[in-house]
């Protein structure tokens, strides 16, 4: 494995024999290497659209200099392909339904003690849809004034762009696999995890 930027690169896209209920760390940095947001879920299987996670309520949630306890649960959607990790919310009161984060150089690597951490770099860009405000594209001025200051090449810009567009119009049509009948099915995994 080396290192662009201080992340970890050339990471195996799916991890080797992991096992239901094992310990997944997502972690995401930034395009210039500093560390972003850590959240640790468990695993809940794949299916066609990659693997599924579940974040309990009262994870800690970090990154340097912030820091708090998941109010809710969610699942934690790490794509087989593409540039993007999502994550579904599990409390119809939260304001927040489809959060997905345009991402770059997803990879798995075994944890020291046990266990899994999923990388990727965070590319500012965000698909949401809320119960309050709809389905939008958000941070598009971080997108471009990162773009500028970290120095994105122009054709991962194109890349993420292109992504961010293709999901908006997936979420917005309420498709496969971020609509409520398809999330439910994971969430009664999460339940059968957790009350085992």
């Amino acid at each position: 494995m080396s290192n662009l930027h201080g992340f970890p690169v050339d990471l195996p896209r799916n991890p080797e024999d992991i096992s239901f209920g094992a310990l997944v760390v997502a972690r995401a940095w930034k395009y210039n290497g500093l560390p972003h947001w850590v959240v640790p879920g468990f695993y809940l299987g794949s299916d066609e659209h990659g693997h599924w996670l579940h974040q309990p309520a009262g994870s800690l949630v970090a990154r340097p200099g912030a820091a708090h306890l998941a109010q809710t649960s969610a699942l934690c959607l790490i794509p087989f392909e593409g540039s993007w990790v999502a994550t579904l919310y599990a409390d119809p009161a939260d304001d927040f339904d489809v959060y997905i984060d345009l991402s770059h150089g997803t990879g798995w690597r075994p944890l020291q003690q046990g266990g899994w951490e999923v990388n990727s770099v965070d590319l500012d860009l965000d698909v949401i849809r809320s119960r309050s405000r709809g389905t939008f594209l958000d941070d598009e001025d971080e997108f471009e004034e990162h773009g500028l200051s970290m120095g994105y090449p122009e054709e991962l810009k194109a890349e993420i762009r292109a992504a961010s567009r293709a999901l908006l119009d997936a979420v917005r049509r309420d498709e496969l696999p971020f609509n409520h009948s398809h999330r439910q099915h994971w969430l009664d995994k999460a339940n059968q995890l957790h009350n085992a």
